[in-house]
């Protein structure tokens, strides 16, 4: 993997560019199934069983917290329209007063008449004197059609519990395979530097709460002819316990033109094999979420020649790679960029015509589209590049996730990139095509393209 390359690929920025910061502290945030989940409006829309509070210190973040104390004391709230066999996370931050005590956030499964449901009950407990972040993922058992969510504290040693930042996240069902939800906001990391120390992981995740990402495409190929998953797991390790304790997912981003070549795929899959074996070594609070591949076969210089073969070559790298880790027992997605032309090459693929971007939507779990332009409405724009896609992937049951460019990219028109224009020109852009594609089945979030240009990004125009 050439790690300090352009590559073309972005980060999903949140439509309404509202922050992960914001979510914590009590604002709308559409992705959190919980209302008012930081206590900032006190206990509203939850139900307090008894001996619960609302403090301003301490609070892991915002101005409020909720304690439990000091007898036996808890409280709930009640989410509706859930679906059975479905994956969702739930995350927050939590606290107590002495040792001894713990204080727990919880879910219970239940049916549509409010009863509890066997082996349907996920707890998160705390038992540290300052605030700690946790987060898991799991599976509503049959019959669930809604959750309580709770938080809770045992009569213990008679001192206080504290919870804040409370975070219920549908992750994917059969519905949406992609598994990845929708409001998703992703960041490309392209340089190992940014990973390599506790203050540049520290500044990675503070950076991605302040712009709301939630979704981190971190690198794990090679740098110098080193193999950096597997020579510093522990790097990886400490961003992912981090990164999952504040709600943000981590993909291993890798890839090369070369490997679409089918004498090069044993390249790709054996880096699948580091990450399968990197999180069967890993915690579960550590491991990485999915695999994306950015793997673009028209740089290579006999694309125009080759382009049938070279496609076909391309779509059984996505086939092997999703049937590894479906042999694997692994519940990672699989996804790739794609440039939003896809839909001007037409491949044969099994016996079946059709445009390349439909193929590959129906090889991955979920895509996202290179839709490189610097406006979203009108004629070449960011909506119209994306909606073949869009399209598609809504009959497929997929979801699509659309990228932009903040980079000062050689050679390319300015159109390409949101360099110039700042980051307030883009984020009114994007805020545009969230509101076309909010509606959509498919349609899963924003990405940005990549973390070193878009920290360095000035608010208004270059001059």
């Amino acid at each position: 993997m050439k790690w300090m390359r352009i590559v073309l690929c972005f980060t999903l920025l949140c439509a309404a560019v509202v922050s992960a910061e914001a979510s914590h502290k009590g604002y709308a945030d559409a992705s959190n199934l919980i209302v008012n989940p930081g206590f900032e409006q006190d206990l509203s829309h939850w139900t307090n069983w008894g001996g619960v509070s609302i403090v301003t210190d301490p609070v892991a973040s915002g101005s409020k917290a909720a304690r439990m104390g000091t007898g036996e004391s808890g409280g709930g709230q009640i989410v509706s329209g859930i679906s059975e066999g479905t994956v969702y996370t739930l995350s927050g931050s939590g606290r107590v007063s002495t040792g001894g005590e713990t204080a727990l956030i919880g879910v219970d499964c239940m049916n549509s008449s409010g009863t509890k449901l066997g082996g349907g009950k996920f707890e998160l407990a705390f038992n540290t004197t300052t605030y700690t972040g946790k987060t898991l993922s799991f599976t509503t058992v049959p019959g669930t059609t809604q959750i309580q969510v709770y938080i809770y504290k045992n009569p213990n040693v008679n001192g206080y519990a504290y919870v804040d930042d409370i975070r219920l996240v549908r992750e994917g069902s059969p519905g949406d395979p992609g598994g990845i939800g929708t409001g998703r906001k992703a960041m490309w990391v392209w340089e190992p530097s940014d990973i390599a120390t506790a203050a540049n992981r520290e500044a990675l995740i503070n950076f991605s709460l302040s712009k709301g990402i939630n979704l981190l495409y971190v690198n794990t190929g090679y740098y110098k002819d080193v193999n950096y998953l597997t020579a510093y797991p522990h790097y990886y390790r400490a961003l992912i316990a981090s990164a999952h304790q504040k709600g943000i997912r981590v993909e291993s981003l890798d890839g090369a033109s070369e490997w679409v070549r089918a004498a090069n795929h044993s390249i790709p899959l054996s880096r699948i094999q580091d990450v399968l074996n990197y999180n069967a070594s890993s915690a579960a609070n550590e491991k990485l979420d999915g695999i994306h591949h950015d793997n673009e076969p028209y740089t290579l210089q006999d694309w125009e020649q080759n382009k049938q073969s070279l496609s076909v070559d391309y779509l059984e790298l996505a086939r092997k790679s999703k049937q590894m880790l479906i042999d694997a027992g692994s519940n990672m997605t699989y996804s790739g960029d794609i440039p939003f032309w896809y839909e001007t090459v037409s491949v044969t693929y099994n016996g079946v015509n059709k445009e390349l971007y439909k193929h590959i939507i129906d090889r991955m779990d979920y895509i996202t589209i290179m839709d490189y332009r610097d406006f979203a409405v009108g004629p070449n724009g960011i909506i119209e590049h994306a909606q073949n896609e869009i399209n598609y992937a809504t009959t497929a049951g997929k979801k699509v996730i659309i990228g932009v460019e903040t980079g000062d990219v050689p050679g390319d028109p300015q159109i390409v990139t949101f360099y110039q224009e700042g980051e307030h020109y883009m984020n009114q852009e994007l805020v545009k095509v969230q509101a076309h594609y909010s509606a959509s089945a498919a349609y899963a979030g924003y990405a940005i393209h990549h973390y070193t240009s878009y920290r360095t990004m000035p608010w208004g125009p270059r001059t």
